[in-house]
Protein backbone atom coordinates (compact mmCIF):
# COMPACT_ATOMS: atom_id res chain seq x y z
CA UNK A 1 0.00 0.00 0.00
CA UNK A 2 1.34 3.45 -0.84
CA UNK A 3 2.17 5.95 1.84
CA UNK A 4 -0.54 8.38 0.66
CA UNK A 5 -3.28 5.75 0.76
CA UNK A 6 -2.13 4.56 4.21
CA UNK A 7 -2.72 8.07 5.55
CA UNK A 8 -6.22 8.16 4.05
CA UNK A 9 -7.10 4.68 5.33
CA UNK A 10 -5.87 5.56 8.83
CA UNK A 11 -7.97 8.74 8.79
CA UNK A 12 -11.09 6.83 7.68
CA UNK A 13 -10.48 4.12 10.29
CA UNK A 14 -10.01 6.76 13.01
CA UNK A 15 -13.26 8.43 11.93
CA UNK A 16 -15.07 5.08 12.14
CA UNK A 17 -13.71 4.49 15.64
CA UNK A 18 -14.55 8.05 16.71
CA UNK A 19 -18.13 7.56 15.52
CA UNK A 20 -18.32 4.34 17.55
CA UNK A 21 -19.20 2.42 14.40
CA UNK A 22 -18.24 -1.22 13.94
CA UNK A 23 -16.71 -2.50 10.73
CA UNK A 24 -19.94 -4.42 10.16
CA UNK A 25 -22.06 -1.26 10.51
CA UNK A 26 -19.75 0.66 8.18
CA UNK A 27 -19.91 -2.19 5.66
CA UNK A 28 -23.71 -2.13 5.73
CA UNK A 29 -23.81 1.64 5.21
CA UNK A 30 -21.20 1.53 2.45
CA UNK A 31 -22.70 -1.47 0.63
CA UNK A 32 -19.59 -3.57 1.19
CA UNK A 33 -18.73 -6.65 3.21
CA UNK A 34 -17.20 -6.50 6.67
CA UNK A 35 -14.30 -8.62 5.42
CA UNK A 36 -13.59 -6.04 2.71
CA UNK A 37 -13.52 -3.22 5.28
CA UNK A 38 -11.24 -5.29 7.53
CA UNK A 39 -8.80 -6.00 4.69
CA UNK A 40 -8.67 -2.31 3.78
CA UNK A 41 -8.13 -1.18 7.38
CA UNK A 42 -5.39 -3.77 8.01
CA UNK A 43 -3.55 -2.83 4.78
CA UNK A 44 -4.05 -6.25 3.21
CA UNK A 45 -6.06 -4.70 0.37
CA UNK A 46 -5.56 -1.44 -1.51
CA UNK A 47 -9.04 0.00 -2.00
CA UNK A 48 -10.13 1.26 -5.38
CA UNK A 49 -11.27 4.85 -5.61
CA UNK A 50 -14.95 3.95 -5.76
CA UNK A 51 -14.64 1.65 -2.71
CA UNK A 52 -12.83 4.32 -0.74
CA UNK A 53 -15.44 6.93 -1.71
CA UNK A 54 -18.23 4.58 -0.56
CA UNK A 55 -16.43 4.11 2.77
CA UNK A 56 -15.83 7.84 3.20
CA UNK A 57 -19.40 8.82 2.42
CA UNK A 58 -20.73 6.16 4.79
CA UNK A 59 -18.62 7.91 7.46
CA UNK A 60 -20.12 11.31 6.54
CA UNK A 61 -16.86 12.37 4.93
CA UNK A 62 -16.45 13.86 1.48
CA UNK A 63 -13.48 13.66 -0.85
CA UNK A 64 -12.65 16.99 -2.47
CA UNK A 65 -9.95 17.95 -4.94
CA UNK A 66 -8.20 21.15 -3.89
CA UNK A 67 -5.58 23.13 -5.80
CA UNK A 68 -2.25 22.35 -4.15
CA UNK A 69 -1.39 26.00 -3.54
CA UNK A 70 -4.63 26.45 -1.54
CA UNK A 71 -4.12 23.39 0.66
CA UNK A 72 -2.27 25.20 3.49
CA UNK A 73 -5.04 27.81 3.70
CA UNK A 74 -7.77 25.18 3.76
CA UNK A 75 -5.96 23.12 6.39
CA UNK A 76 -5.58 26.28 8.49
CA UNK A 77 -9.30 27.01 8.20
CA UNK A 78 -10.16 23.47 9.21
CA UNK A 79 -7.86 23.63 12.25
CA UNK A 80 -9.11 27.04 13.36
CA UNK A 81 -12.76 26.03 13.00
CA UNK A 82 -12.42 22.56 14.54
CA UNK A 83 -13.15 23.86 18.04
CA UNK A 84 -16.20 25.70 16.72
CA UNK A 85 -18.07 22.55 15.77
CA UNK A 86 -20.07 20.48 18.19
CA UNK A 87 -19.14 17.03 19.38
CA UNK A 88 -21.30 14.21 18.05
CA UNK A 89 -22.12 13.01 21.58
CA UNK A 90 -23.36 16.40 22.79
CA UNK A 91 -25.60 16.92 19.80
CA UNK A 92 -26.99 13.37 19.87
CA UNK A 93 -28.08 13.87 23.51
CA UNK A 94 -29.90 17.09 22.61
CA UNK A 95 -31.68 15.48 19.66
CA UNK A 96 -32.61 12.37 21.65
CA UNK A 97 -34.35 14.61 24.19
CA UNK A 98 -36.02 16.55 21.38
CA UNK A 99 -37.36 13.38 19.75
CA UNK A 100 -38.75 12.15 23.10
CA UNK A 101 -40.51 15.48 23.70
CA UNK A 102 -42.09 15.60 20.24
CA UNK A 103 -43.08 11.93 20.38
CA UNK A 104 -44.64 12.36 23.84
CA UNK A 105 -46.62 15.42 22.77
CA UNK A 106 -47.92 13.62 19.68
CA UNK A 107 -48.97 10.53 21.70
CA UNK A 108 -50.74 12.52 24.40
CA UNK A 109 -52.23 15.46 22.49
CA UNK A 110 -52.07 14.57 18.81
CA UNK A 111 -50.10 16.23 16.09
CA UNK A 112 -50.25 19.80 14.84
CA UNK A 113 -48.70 21.61 11.89
CA UNK A 114 -46.31 23.48 14.18
CA UNK A 115 -45.26 20.34 16.05
CA UNK A 116 -44.68 18.62 12.71
CA UNK A 117 -42.49 21.53 11.57
CA UNK A 118 -40.48 21.31 14.80
CA UNK A 119 -40.00 17.56 14.29
CA UNK A 120 -38.86 18.19 10.69
CA UNK A 121 -36.33 20.84 11.82
CA UNK A 122 -34.97 18.52 14.51
CA UNK A 123 -34.59 15.71 11.93
CA UNK A 124 -32.67 18.01 9.59
CA UNK A 125 -30.46 19.58 12.26
CA UNK A 126 -29.61 16.17 13.73
CA UNK A 127 -27.89 15.26 10.46
CA UNK A 128 -25.62 18.32 10.12
CA UNK A 129 -22.69 19.70 12.06
CA UNK A 130 -23.79 22.65 14.17
CA UNK A 131 -21.59 25.38 15.53
CA UNK A 132 -21.43 25.61 19.31
CA UNK A 133 -23.67 28.68 19.13
CA UNK A 134 -26.35 26.92 17.09
CA UNK A 135 -26.16 23.77 19.22
CA UNK A 136 -26.59 25.91 22.36
CA UNK A 137 -29.66 27.58 20.81
CA UNK A 138 -31.19 24.21 19.90
CA UNK A 139 -30.40 22.93 23.40
CA UNK A 140 -32.11 25.97 24.95
CA UNK A 141 -35.20 25.34 22.81
CA UNK A 142 -35.29 21.69 23.89
CA UNK A 143 -34.94 22.69 27.54
CA UNK A 144 -37.80 25.22 27.21
CA UNK A 145 -40.07 22.46 25.84
CA UNK A 146 -39.01 19.81 28.36
CA UNK A 147 -41.20 20.87 31.34
CA UNK A 148 -44.35 20.12 29.29
CA UNK A 149 -44.60 16.39 29.79
CA UNK A 150 -48.04 16.26 31.43
CA UNK A 151 -49.65 19.19 29.62
CA UNK A 152 -49.65 20.45 26.06
CA UNK A 153 -46.92 22.87 25.04
CA UNK A 154 -48.46 26.36 24.79
CA UNK A 155 -49.09 27.42 21.19
CA UNK A 156 -46.99 30.60 21.52
CA UNK A 157 -43.99 28.59 22.78
CA UNK A 158 -44.42 26.11 19.92
CA UNK A 159 -44.51 28.94 17.36
CA UNK A 160 -41.47 30.68 18.87
CA UNK A 161 -39.56 27.39 18.98
CA UNK A 162 -40.45 26.57 15.37
CA UNK A 163 -39.33 30.04 14.25
CA UNK A 164 -36.01 29.79 16.07
CA UNK A 165 -35.35 26.28 14.71
CA UNK A 166 -36.23 27.46 11.22
CA UNK A 167 -33.66 30.25 11.61
CA UNK A 168 -30.95 27.74 12.58
CA UNK A 169 -31.95 25.45 9.70
CA UNK A 170 -31.81 28.34 7.22
CA UNK A 171 -28.42 29.47 8.50
CA UNK A 172 -27.01 25.95 8.11
CA UNK A 173 -28.66 25.23 4.76
CA UNK A 174 -27.86 28.63 3.22
CA UNK A 175 -24.63 29.99 4.72
CA UNK A 176 -23.85 33.58 3.89
CA UNK A 177 -21.05 34.09 1.45
CA UNK A 178 -18.52 36.85 1.89
CA UNK A 179 -19.16 39.75 -0.50
CA UNK A 180 -17.04 39.60 -3.61
CA UNK A 181 -15.69 42.56 -5.52
CA UNK A 182 -17.36 43.30 -8.85
CA UNK A 183 -14.01 42.78 -10.55
CA UNK A 184 -10.49 41.82 -9.61
CA UNK A 185 -7.14 42.04 -11.33
CA UNK A 186 -5.19 38.84 -10.88
CA UNK A 187 -1.67 38.26 -12.09
CA UNK A 188 -2.67 34.78 -13.19
CA UNK A 189 -5.65 35.90 -15.29
CA UNK A 190 -4.81 34.74 -18.83
CA UNK A 191 -8.10 35.82 -20.37
CA UNK A 192 -7.28 39.55 -20.39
Amino acid sequence: MTYQSEELIKAASAQRAKAGMSQRALAARAGMTQAHISQIETSRLEPGLSSFMQMARALDLELVLVPKKLLPAIEGLLRSNAAEFSSEQGSSDVFSKAERIVSGQRKRYGSSATLDRIAEYFRFLKQVHLSKTDLALVSDIVESLRPYSVEPIPRALLEDSAGALQGVRNRVAHPEEAPRPAYALDDEDDDA
